[in-house]
This record gives C-alpha cells, sequence and structure tokens, in this order.
C-alpha cells in the first residue's frame, strides 16, 4: 500500500509538473535573423567600448607618470 501511494505521488507530481512547465518559444526564421543581428551588434559595441576605455586608461596612466616610475601593482 505504501508502494503504491508512493508511485502515485511520483506520477501526479512529473504530471502536475510537467503540465505546469512553459513550451519552448520556438523562432521564426526572421524572429532568429533580427536576434542574431542584435546579438552581433551589441558585441561589437562592447568590443568598442572596452578598445576606447583601454586606450583612455592607458593615455590617463601615461599623462600620471610623466617620467615617474609607476609602483608595481598590489596582489
Amino acid at each position: 500500500m505504501k508502494k503504491f501511494a508512493l508511485i502515485a505521488a511520483v506520477v501526479f507530481t512529473t504530471i502536475t509538473l510537467q503540465s505546469c512547465r512553459q513550451s519552448d518559444d520556438v523562432l521564426s526564421p526572421e524572429e532568429a535573423a533580427t536576434l542574431q543581428r542584435v546579438q552581433d551588434s551589441t558585441t561589437v559595441l562592447l568590443q568598442q567600448d572596452s578598445s576606447s576605455t583601454t586606450a583612455e586608461e592607458t593615455n590617463n596612466a601615461a599623462s600620471e607618470l610623466e617620467g615617474e616610475i609607476a609602483a608595481p601593482p598590489r596582489k
């Protein structure tokens, strides 16, 4: 009897979870192409932003030193 109750509880839980689960979104080819373009443009913008930030940091560090020896970075 206990085995039957346990099996029934597992089956009931499994069915409940499967019925409450949201269906996977299937994108149309147009939506997939649009999503890919957005991801590509975001990647390009992030790369440009990081490279300009690195260039600014290099320029700032060089202007701050002006002949002085910089201390090694702390770990």
